[in-house]
């Protein structure tokens, strides 16, 4: 029994650092704050998780994990996957997936710069969204290589729309450059003629 209780009180230690990760980002994730949000010590942090980097680790793991089962609610692979597309900004010029994106913007970011953190590598962040969405086109009709190409341009799109929408703040502009470009990519070639176009 003390070991299930001492898991489940870990896990709740794991679930507010996570979420505070999602508020405040990577910048300035010290021990000293990770503590306070998770309503503890640092001292008892380290004793469950061995360090703060295998602290932030899980964390980042957990976020993944929350974040990628949105994106499977926000985008289920249907034979009308183009038009759940075209609902999905919603959900992505929302404050949740802003979050995620700027969480893992920030670990993007850090990569590059050589520091990659090994459970939520930068390949992951594009190979996992890729999966998604390459599932949603593959119901939809496309064949296994036009879904991978459709959505390479998606997942492209959207980071530098999201991107726009991080800098500017202009929702409404940046919603409008969305559908458009849902617009455009409704007429490609790589659709089955069974979707409708525009």
């Amino acid at each position: 029994m003390a070991r299930t209780v001492d898991s489940a009180h870990r896990d709740e230690l794991l679930e507010a650092v996570a979420r505070d990760l999602l508020r405040n980002g990577l910048v300035g994730a010290s021990l000293d704050r990770l503590a306070t949000a998770a309503g503890t010590s640092g001292r008892m942090l380290v004793h469950h998780f061995g360090s703060r980097r295998e602290l932030i680790d899980r964390a980042l793991e957990r976020c993944r994990e929350w974040e990628l089962a949105r994106a499977r609610v926000e985008l289920p692979p249907r034979p009308d996957f183009p038009d759940v597309l075209s609902r999905a900004w919603t959900w992505f010029g929302g404050e949740e997936a802003g979050q995620f994106f700027r969480l893992f913007g920030q670990l993007a970011a850090a990569s590059r710069l050589g520091a990659d953190r090994a459970p939520v590598s930068r390949s992951r962040l594009s190979t996992e969204w890729l999966a998604i969405v390459s599932d949603g086109f593959a119901a939809c009709g496309c064949g296994p290589a036009a879904a991978q190409r459709l959505a390479t341009v998606y997942v492209a799109q959207v980071r530098g729309l999201l991107l726009d929408l991080d800098a500017t703040g202009d929702s409404l502009r940046v919603e409008r450059a969305y559908h458009h470009f849902m617009a455009v990519l409704a007429r490609s070639p790589d659709l089955p003629e069974t979707q409708p176009r525009p």
